[in-house]
């Protein structure tokens, strides 16, 4: 057995050759709307690319149709008898390829990738057109069907082409890379992993695939083979076993540790294809007492809700965008993130991976959000599409090791058609394909829905739609005592504007116009030392990282935007909630935050004066005099009784790492 190792680890080492090639076709495209009838008009455009600028101004009517995309490709006579397939990262919402005149399929679902086989379309030596037929009009038999979120159109995400030999891991396999880590059992002496590797070829012709683990600086840990023969419709499976000895863990964000799994499939001898794929080794579970626990010990969970879209863009992201949201999310200390409302951008896994943010992943399956909406379509297009979205969601996400949650639905309402079955079923599927994993859902509802995936998370509107932050506490209580043994945890939040400041505090009107930001802070305060004491919560998810588009809305400034977001829309300010949460979970970076600073001016000259921290002390002064040091609660630092002058008013908080500065003016 050594030997053979020895011999699988030199092809390895000597077939550095390009087994595949992947080439992005973003650019130059031609985009016309149904509107305009012709190509003839049509703008140029570079991917990703979304149409709905109209959606992103707040328009309720924003435009759902049909938008046209078009490319000519040269296609070389090297690639005739190789396989030609290409990939959408996501469209927006149905899509239809026609190449050459010629129809090609269609795809349902507008935010997981897809692909399709171009081969027997193509015209060697000369170019071809492509031309993509996409539709974000409401249909009955594609998920989301409620919701409040913007369902934009467009081609958002990246186009690629995948030439590939007759001999190659599969691409179509729901446009995922065709292998599938199964970490088996994992513990800190020993990972049993399983390997499933989905081949396509000739039929009946045996390839060899060869696997190799290899650490972040390409060291091979292990390396193993095994042989696949293909069926008579052209496909084939190999599983390939895998032990790593001691290995070191993906542990969080103390030590997000990540393997490369390097596969290559060789026909006699000749390497015909390669995929690299990511690999984090953790174990964990929830416990309804203790939560939930990283690698045998327990890890609070401190998350955000995250909806991907942003002020201008949509969903049409650069990565370098995605890397802003995750600066942000990581700056506030934040540990986990619930990818809301549906699948996000491939990149925004990788940056997951990276940083050892857990992600709870999740299905566009969404509950009403107004009452003539319907979450739930009880016929069997509908299902299928479900079903098909979930199997995308798995597939594509299968071996990043941020992701340890399936997002099954999310406030769904069991009156009229009862979801619950379908849930049921869904759940089962999560299960079967991917058994490592756990299923959650969001609900705020009562009844048997609550029962059905693995964890559950309620959705509290205490504070905001209903009541006062303080009946968390009874909400806590009653919870523990009626469902102990279910494995809850918890999201919540309020909405902000940052131009609504006022002297009074109170529950503003969630349907109104006036959303002041100090009512947001408060409740987030009330909330925090209820929620940091009850580590029976697996989850805590605070709603949301970021303001989101939701044209349908007309209350906080009537830009139709959630404006739950502790960041504003287009990720320039950030809310005071924002640092409330820094200065709780972040203690790696020194801060000191003066909060309410655009509470200016006020009326009265006695104030509260509020400052955020990390630091055990914190010293205040006003218009240079020193009103002393201060210990403070969860991260709250308050000087009350302060006698401000009437006009400008200098304020410093500093501590022995940091200061903030803040001119209050008192009318």
């Amino acid at each position: 057995m050594k030997r053979i190792w020895i011999l699988i680890a030199g092809v390895f080492m000597l077939t550095q050759l390009s087994a595949r090639d992947v080439i992005n076709i973003n650019r130059d495209w031609r985009f016309f709307s149904h509107t305009e009838g012709s190509s003839d008009r049509a703008q140029g455009v570079n991917l990703p690319h979304m149409w709905n600028n109209d959606a992103l101004s707040g328009r309720n009517d924003y435009f759902r149709g049909v938008g046209n995309y078009m490319k000519d490709i040269a296609v070389p006579k090297e690639w005739a008898g190789r396989r030609i397939f290409v990939r959408f990262g996501g469209a927006g919402t149905v899509a239809d390829l026609i190449v050459n005149g010629r129809y090609v399929g269609e795809h349902r679902g507008g935010y997981s990738a897809f692909t399709f086989d171009l081969t027997d379309y193509l015209k060697y030596g000369e170019n071809n057109s492509l031309w993509v037929i996409v539709n974000n009009a409401p249909r009955l038999d594609v998920l989301p069907t409620a919701g409040d979120i913007n369902v934009y159109g467009g081609l958002y995400r990246d186009v690629e082409l995948i030439v590939t030999d007759p001999s190659h891991i599969a691409v179509d396999d729901y446009a995922s890379e065709g292998v599938y880590v199964h970490q088996k059992e994992v513990s800190r002496e020993k990972a049993d992993l399983e390997t499933v590797v989905r081949v396509r070829g000739a039929a009946g012709k045996t390839l060899t695939v060869n696997l190799a683990v290899e650490t972040p600086n390409r060291d091979t840990v292990v390396v193993q083979g095994a042989k696949v023969k293909i069926a008579g419709d052209g496909r084939g499976s190999a599983t390939v076993p895998v032990i790593v000895g001691n290995p070191t863990l993906w542990d969080g964000v103390e030590n997000p540790y990540m393997y490369t799994v390097r596969v290559q499939l060789a026909d006699e001898g000749r390497v015909c294809d390669e995929v690299t794929v990511p690999l984090g080794l953790r174990f964990f579970s929830v416990d309804p007492k203790q939560g939930f626990l990283l690698n045998g010990r327990p890890y609070r969970i401190h998350g955000v809700v995250h909806y991907e879209d942003r002020a201008s863009v949509g969903i049409a992201l650069k990565q370098y965008q995605i890397k802003e949201d995750l600066d942000l999310i990581t700056e506030m200390g934040a540990n986990a993130v619930r990818a809301a409302g549906y699948p996000h951008h491939p990149g925004f896994y990788d940056e997951c991976d990276r940083r050892g943010i857990l992600v709870w992943s999740e299905m566009p399956f969404i509950g009403p959000a107004y009452m003539t909406d319907k979450g739930y379509i009880h016929t069997d297009d509908f299902r299928r599409n479900g079903e098909q979205q979930l199997y995308e969601m798995i597939f594509q996400q299968f071996n990043h090791p941020s992701v340890v949650f399936w997002g099954i639905f999310s406030d769904q309402d069991p009156r009229g058609d009862d979801p619950t079955d379908y849930i049921k079923g869904l759940n089962a599927m999560a299960m079967q394909e991917d058994p490592s994993r756990m299923t959650t859902a969001t609900s705020n509802q009562d009844g048997p829905i609550n029962f059905v995936t693995d964890l559950i998370v309620w959705d509290l509107p205490f504070g905001w739609k209903e009541g006062m932050p303080g009946d968390l506490k009874i909400w806590l209580e009653q919870l523990q005592k009626k469902w102990g043994s279910l494995c809850s945890g918890i999201t919540y939040g309020a909405g902000a504007s940052i131009y609504h400041q006022e002297d009074s505090l109170y529950r503003p009107n969630y349907l109104g116009n006036w959303h002041p930001e100090r009512w947001q802070t408060s409740l987030h305060e009330q909330y925090f030392p209820l929620v940091d004491a009850s580590p029976f919560l697996w989850g805590w998810f605070v709603a949301n990282m970021f303001d989101y588009g939701a044209a349908g809305r007309d209350w906080g400034e009537g830009t139709g935007i959630d404006d739950r977001g502790l960041v504003t829309f287009d990720r320039k300010y950030r809310k005071d909630a924002f640092y409330f949460y820094k200065a709780n979970w972040n203690k790696a970076e020194p801060m000191v935050y003066i909060a309410q600073k655009r509470w200016t001016p006020r009326v009265k000259t006695t104030q509260t004066i509020r400052v955020y921290s990390n630091a055990p002390e914190v010293e205040l002064l006003v218009n240079g005099a020193s009103l002393g040091k201060k210990t403070g609660a969860n991260g709250v630092f308050l000087w009350e009784n302060v006698e401000l002058k009437r006009g400008v008013n200098a304020l410093e908080a500093r501590s022995d790492t940091g200061i903030d500065y803040a001119d209050i003016r008192v009318l």
